[in-house]
């Protein structure tokens, strides 16, 4: 059962209403914010409003708003000063309003208990007997924070003109420091300076050392690090990938049999493939490092062995290079110009137009050769002149152009036309010497040593230009010398032992004789040259037979010159012809393979040495050549 209970009600006690006393009430402030305060107007402020309600006295409340004061010098000293004031006179209203808010309470109170008016007197008389007291107490608390204000302005003044003083002193003091110590102070700066910029240096100096010792040490640690770094975070990333795959496994392991779509089979499936991106991610750099260092590795050893080929086919030495393209090659090129160059030739002999009989002459030609050719020499000087710093090799229009050009200088016919005592034999057998207009076609072929003034060659391409004539290059080619059996050795080496020399000289018994023909066998596959005839190390066949005869002490030459026709003809003139069958050892036996327009066409020359069975080189009469004449000087 609920028991409500309700609130008796106060109990009045009637009483006899007092006598009032009548005293003046200050005015009371109430705060109701910051600086803000409401004050109760008595009947006699100005501007009170009195209204009249159940017969009692009522007045208008204004708010008093206090401006913002200074807060600088004196004014913040003023505005201190009257607050303090401010803050005792409202305790002392404080003081006095609760002296009589606590009497009135006091009799509110006592009022609903018997004998409580007695008391509400005793405590208001109270109150009014202490209000002399208070009074001097906020009097005495005004004078004595007068007192300490002007104390403490004093003091201020004091510690301001304290300051003006130390500033003075202190500026003072600064200058005579700075003056005093301006030398000591740069010098010691100047030692500070002096270290950091050495340590500096130095850490530069040994930065810089260490860069061009290893320049790509740095580098390499960078990447080691990166590398690391990387390694360290495909792990993690593996681990949160099997870990976030393992629980997706679980949640669908929690799921009614019918809705399971994942199996233990697929999750390691997942693990093991996540594994092996892991593994492939961190060593893919390192087999990627190692393929790259073998790449380096490879291309140091192929780098310089492609340029070194690089520059062999941009120099006239691809000559005897396999050819880059298919097709066309300088050899085959070349063949094809001096075989059109002789067909125009033989064209030229055959049709003789306006003559009886057409003559083919190679003007000054000297060799064993019935059908001269400067075919190798205009191969060497085109790849000297074409081939410095460019592919002349390789046969386009450009190249076949130049390759025209050159065969165009140095191969050449002239016409002219004479007149030939011709010896004819009829059907019976006899005889006639018939005389018969000829066109002689002279042909003159130019060596490579005639070209070097043609082109104006410089020292480098002359250089190059013999090595490329020289037999070791020349011998690849198929070269062997102009027809002269001179052989293709090493100059100064010769190709016959001192035993065979020997087995040979033993038969001569004539001293100039013997001298003549050791010269001649010591000289045997020496390599051939016209142009270095002279030289000693090279020979042609009427060099070696004008220097086999001088070291005997005799001059074979005929009017200064010492070709082959020159010889014969002097000794011819000279009446020195002796027949075949007169042959001795150092005898001279001359040959004419071809028209050469000189003396009886005379074109190579041989020293007998009276062994037949040597062979042909120098020294043999059975040539299929034939012999003009027989000589002993």
């Amino acid at each position: 059962m609920k028991i409500r209970k309700v609130d008796d009600k106060p109990m009045v006690i009637h009483t006899k209403e007092k006598a009032k006393i009548h005293a003046h009430e200050p005015k009371g402030a109430k705060i109701k914010g910051s600086n803000i305060y409401t004050v109760e107007r008595g009947p006699k402020t100005a501007g009170a409003k009195v209204t009249d309600t159940d017969r009692k006295k009522s007045y208008r409340k204004s708010t008093i708003h206090q401006s913002e004061s200074k807060n600088k010098g004196l004014s913040r000293f003023k505005r201190n000063l009257r607050e303090s004031n401010t803050s005792i006179k409202t305790k002392n209203a404080n003081l006095h309003v609760a002296g009589r808010t606590g009497a009135l309470a006091a009799g509110a109170v006592t009022n609903q208990v018997e004998g409580g008016q007695e008391v509400s007197q005793a405590a208001y008389l109270a109150y009014e007997a202490s209000r002399p007291v208070t009074g001097t107490a906020s009097k005495g608390a005004s004078l004595f924070r007068k007192k300490a204000a002007a104390e403490v302005r004093k003091r201020i003044k004091k510690v301001e003109a304290g300051k003006k003083l130390a500033k003075k002193t202190a500026k003072k003091a600064a200058k005579d420091t700075a003056k005093t110590a301006a030398k000591e102070t740069a010098k010691e700066t100047a030692k500070t300076t002096a270290k950091i910029v050495t340590k500096t240096a130095t850490k530069a100096a040994t930065t810089a050392a260490g860069t061009a010792v290893a320049p790509g040490v740095g580098t390499a640690i960078g990447v080691a690090a990166g590398y690391a770094a990387g390694v360290s975070i495909e792990i993690k990333d593996e681990k949160m990938t099997n870990r976030s795959r393992k629980i997706k496994f679980f949640l669908n392991k929690m799921k009614a049999q019918e809705n399971q779509t994942d199996s233990f089979a697929k999750l390691v499936k997942d693990l093991i493939v996540r594994k092996a991106i892991t593994w492939i991610k961190v060593v893919a750099p390192i087999v990627g490092l190692v393929l790259l260092l073998l790449v380096l590795v490879v291309a140091m050893v192929a780098v310089p062995v492609i340029a070194v080929i690089a520059i062999l086919y941009n120099s006239p030495f691809a000559l005897f290079l396999p050819p880059l393209e298919w097709g066309d090659t300088v050899q085959t090129v070349t063949s094809a110009y001096v075989q059109e160059f002789n067909r125009d030739v033989n064209t030229k002999v055959n049709e003789h137009t306006g003559c009886d009989i057409g003559e083919l002459v190679y003007v000054d030609y000297e060799g064993m050769e019935e059908k001269p050719s400067n075919y190798y020499y205009v191969m060497a000087v085109y790849m000297v002149k074409y081939g410095v710093g460019d592919t002349a090799t390789v046969m386009n229009d450009k190249s076949k152009g130049w390759l025209q050009a050159v065969v165009n200088d140095m191969c050449s016919y002239t016409t002219s036309t004479g007149t030939k005592n011709v010896e004819e034999t009829d059907d019976e057998g006899n005889v006639t010497t018939v005389t018969k207009s000829v066109l002689y076609v002279n042909v003159t072929f130019k060596s490579y040593r005639d070209m070097i003034s043609v082109y104006g060659f410089d020292a480098n391409q002359v250089e190059m230009l013999e090595q490329i004539m020289s037999p070791e290059f020349m011998g690849q080619l198929g070269y062997a010398g102009s027809g002269s059996g001179g052989g293709g050795g090493s100059p100064g080496l010769s190709s016959m032992t001192e035993d065979e020399i020997n087995a040979v000289l033993s038969g001569i018994t004539d001293s100039r004789q013997k001298t003549v023909c050791s010269y001649a066998l010591h000289r045997v596959g020496y390599p051939y040259s016209q142009d270095l005839r002279d030289s000693g190390n090279y020979y042609d066949c009427s060099s070696l037979a004008y220097y086999s005869w001088k070291d005997a002490g005799v001059d074979i030459s005929y009017g200064g010159a010492t070709t082959a026709a020159a010889e014969a003809q002097g000794l011819d003139e000279a009446g020195k012809t002796v027949s075949f069958d007169e042959l001795q050892p150092g005898d001279l036996i001359f040959y004419s393979f071809t028209s050469n327009g000189r003396y009886k066409n005379i074109s190579h020359v041989a020293v007998y040495v009276g062994n037949e069975s040597l062979g042909v080189v120098y020294r043999d009469v059975a040539s299929t050549g034939k012999i003009v004449v027989i000589g002993r000087p």
